[in-house]
């Protein structure tokens, strides 16, 4: 895994091309998932984790915004973006 974006206790990590992590302090609390990401196999184990959330979207300029996302939201103190689990576009 490489860090591509840091800001304060947030980083924005690749685990593969395509599949992207969202972590706070090193806790997991989201998956990116974009356009580039090829399963493996018959299943898919990067979307089918339900315990994690999983969001969907282009590329990786869209991997960077749900990011900043994140990071604005504990900025201003409210819980990262809601909760629930699933893909969204």
């Amino acid at each position: 895994m490489a860090v591509v974006r840091r800001d304060g206790k947030w980083t924005l990590e690749k685990v593969q091309n395509g599949v992207y992590e969202i972590k706070r302090r090193g806790d997991l609390k989201a998956r990116v998932i974009t356009d580039e990401y090829e399963p493996t196999g018959m299943i898919d184990e990067v979307g089918m984790d339900v315990m994690t959330r999983t969001i969907e979207v282009r590329n990786f300029k869209g991997a960077e915004q749900e990011f900043q996302k994140y990071a604005k939201q504990s900025d201003r103190g409210g819980s990262a973006l809601g909760g629930g689990f699933g893909l969204f576009r």
